[in-house]
């Protein structure tokens, strides 16, 4: 069994990953950062040398050398993982689905337009953990993968730790 951190668009909020750090950081095998705050992720991680920490750029790391797609496979489970800015999730997620078939994921993990989400389309199932700091649509979330055998087993949106 495999859990994983998964988060995106922290935009200056380091002190919100920190918080989700702290309170996470025990029970996760790994972290998949979604980009729009790879300063933040950078300087959050110092204390979590350890850490197993997956990351891609997203449309507002201005000069970033990560890249704006990954792969990874977790306990069977191939993940594609991206911002989403690149894929236009703000409008339709069919392309991004498509990308993941692609590549032969089973999962997509995605960012961008802050909102949390989760959905199967096309035998991929897409997951938004929202936005982990400065979200101007609700509360900062972020989001937990449960993967087991080859398939996810649980997910769920949790809302960032205040203090």
């Amino acid at each position: 069994m495999t859990k994983l951190l998964v988060l995106s668009d922290s935009h200056g909020g380091r002190a919100a990953i920190e918080r989700v750090l702290m309170k996470e950081s025990k029970s996760i095998d790994a972290l998949i950062f979604l980009g729009d705050g790879l300063r933040d992720l950078e300087l959050a991680l110092t204390q979590y040398p350890k850490l197993r920490a997956y990351s891609v750029a997203g449309n507002c790391d201005y000069g970033a050398l990560e890249p704006t797609d990954g792969l990874a496979a977790f306990d069977g489970v191939v993940i594609f993982y991206t911002h989403g800015h690149m894929y236009g999730v703000k409008y339709d997620l069919d392309t991004l689905a498509d990308a993941a078939s692609a590549r032969g994921a089973e999962v997509a993990l995605f960012g961008h337009t802050h909102i949390p989400h989760a959905e199967a389309r096309s035998g991929v199932f897409l997951f938004n953990p929202g936005s982990c700091g400065r979200c101007y649509t609700g509360p900062d979330t972020y989001g937990i993968l449960t993967l087991d055998e080859g398939k996810v087993t649980t997910y769920e949106h949790k809302e960032v730790p205040r203090q």
